[in-house]
């Protein structure tokens, strides 16, 4: 019942573009939980620098500036081209740290 009232609504009277994009914006929870993983990734790269070796140091290092970057890219109101970058930087981080995972795993367990 509810979704038929909102159909309703919304041919009555249709959300201008302004006030679409204002409500696709990221919650703020999902933001507090990208802040705490790249904290514990600072804390795990902080304290483990003296264990970790240089595969370990480059991908805990890639993954918090992944992380860093899909921060600021949600946080700022960018072009639509330095959005596309920012989201290309980003994935592109993320698969890195990703396949360094691999390659430590791949040394560690299979050389």
């Amino acid at each position: 019942m509810a979704t038929q009232y909102k159909k309703i609504q919304n041919k009555l009277h249709p959300k201008d573009d302004e006030q679409a994009k204002a409500d696709l914006k990221p919650k703020a929870t999902r933001d507090a939980l990208l802040l705490v993983l790249i904290a514990v990734t600072l804390f795990i790269l902080v304290v483990g620098w003296s264990t970790l070796d240089d595969i370990g140091h480059a991908m805990y290092t890639v993954l918090m500036i992944g992380m860093v970057v899909v921060y600021l890219n949600r946080r700022l109101n960018l072009s639509k081209q330095m959005h596309t970058t920012l989201i290309a930087v980003s994935s592109t981080m993320l698969v890195t740290s990703i396949g360094l995972l691999g390659y430590s795993l791949y040394i560690q367990f299979w050389r």
